[in-house]
């Protein structure tokens, strides 16, 4: 991934360890067919994978006999870039046993990998087996609720993850890895886009709704702690229920209700807001819910699936295959919560390509300005920014469509001429949405 400008900051604020330190301590012994191994104290099991650190501070042991080198990496599981360096080591703390010792403090929140990557003298590399380490704040932390970083603030950004700032310009697929556990979920609400990524790949992009003006995603970072199939519905304390003449604040709506709005699958993100299944396939590509994320039946499903296949959830394929087919009712835990990144990102330059996107919400008050840093920060020449050619650029979006032109294109003086608009959404022809089980109105 892409680790997002305030991730970044955030991030190594934390891992300026406040000691990276060696001591000599005695690990167990050496398996020379197992090769270089790195363990980590004190922590206890958690689910599945997991280790829970249960401490502030982590012993990191890597037993390495005769390694030149030991290097000690950590990428969080909210990265889809680079890895970030904990610290090299020449030295080893006990010779005879080749052990190299570190003492780390990741941050409150921590969720990721740790591993080791060791040179011989020989020119000979190899990685360790990675740690899934947690900490107790993030397996602990209120259902949805968001963490807050060393800085203050949520884990969000208005930038997309998708930036070529972010990912070099390469954006990695990959088709889903069960049993890897490195998954995370990044949407960007102009784009109408909910990205699933797993360990820095992109694994899939799907299309959907998102809230109204009046009731906008809340932008930040997120954390999902559920899959619920067959979801009841309470309706909330608001006006817009209030107004209703269908349900009242406070009622179980059962799965089987056809007042229940949220469909065959939710998934909580706290304080009321949700992905849930789209009422109909004009959803896609609009502003449609009460701050929710809204995704077509099929995407809901293979989303859930492929999340529960990557954390290796206790819940099998009968299981789900009846919760497809019926109403009956079935929740599994995200243990470390799942985290999503809602970005807000009307400018994105994704693999040398400029992406103008309609600003839904009305949030962006210095577009010319903002197009005009984000160009020049690509090597655009200043001379190719005049105003009349920006507004004409950001003129040719709407509410259905985005603007498109190749960095190139800019810097040769060809934006207006070779930049196009392209729909947002693809569209979902009558057999699809039949077979998604939507009506599609006749049009006169």
């Amino acid at each position: 991934m892409i680790i997002l400008k305030r991730k970044v900051s955030a991030l190594l604020a934390v891992v300026l360890l406040s000691g990276l330190t060696i001591s000599c301590q005695r690990s167990g012994e050496y398996d020379p067919a197992r090769g270089p191994t790195i363990e980590a104290t004190p922590v206890e099991q958690g689910e599945g994978p997991w280790k829970v650190a249960t401490s502030d501070s982590v012993t990191l042991t890597v037993m390495a006999p005769d390694a030149a080198t030991v290097k000690i990496l950590y990428r969080p599981v909210i990265s889809t870039g680079r890895h970030l360096e904990l610290g090299t080591f020449n030295t080893p703390t006990d010779p005879a046993r080749g052990t190299f010792i570190t003492e780390w403090r990741p941050r409150p929140d921590f969720t990721g990998s740790v591993w080791a990557e060791i040179s011989y003298p020989d020119g000979t590399r190899k990685k360790t087996e990675p740690i899934s380490l947690t900490t107790r704040t993030a397996i602990g932390s209120q259902e949805g609720q968001p963490a807050l970083d060393s800085m203050g603030g949520s884990l969000n950004s208005d930038e997309s993850a998708r930036a070529d700032k972010f990912t070099g310009g390469r954006i990695v697929t990959t088709s889903l890895v069960a049993g890897d556990h490195r998954v995370w979920i990044t949407v960007n609400v102009p784009a109408f886009q909910l990205t699933l990524w797993q360990n820095g790949r992109e694994v899939k992009t799907y299309q959907i709704g998102v809230g109204r003006k009046n009731f906008p995603l809340v932008i930040g970072g997120q954390k999902a702690s559920q899959i619920i199939w067959n979801p009841e519905w309470i309706p909330p304390n608001s006006p817009w229920v209030e107004e209703s003449e269908d349900v009242e604040p406070g009622e179980v709506v059962d799965a089987d209700d056809s007042r229940n709005p949220l469909g065959k699958v939710k998934i909580p993100l706290g304080n009321g807001y949700l992905i849930h299944q789209a009422a109909k396939t004009s959803d896609i590509g609009h502003l449609v819910s009460h701050g929710c994320v809204r995704m077509l039946t099929d995407d809901l499903f293979d989303l859930a699936e492929k999340i529960v296949a990557a954390r290796d959830l206790l819940v099998s394929d009968e299981q789900m295959e009846l919760a497809r087919t019926s109403t009956e009712r079935l929740a599994v835990r995200l243990t470390p919560p799942l985290w999503v990144d809602i970005n807000y990102d009307t400018q994105v330059i994704e693999r040398g390509i400029l992406h103008l996107y309609p600003d839904v919400y009305n949030r962006e008050r210095q577009a010319l300005a903002d197009l005009r840093a984000e160009l020049q920060a690509n090597g655009v020449d200043e001379q190719q920014l005049d105003d009349q050619t920006l507004k004409q650029m950001l003129g040719r979006v709407n509410q259905r469509e985005e603007f498109v032109v190749s960095i190139a294109e800019i810097k040769a003086g060809r934006a207006l001429v070779a930049g196009q608009t392209r729909p947002l959404i693809k569209p979902i022809g009558p057999l699809e949405a039949s077979r998604l089980g939507f009506v599609v109105p006749e049009r006169n």
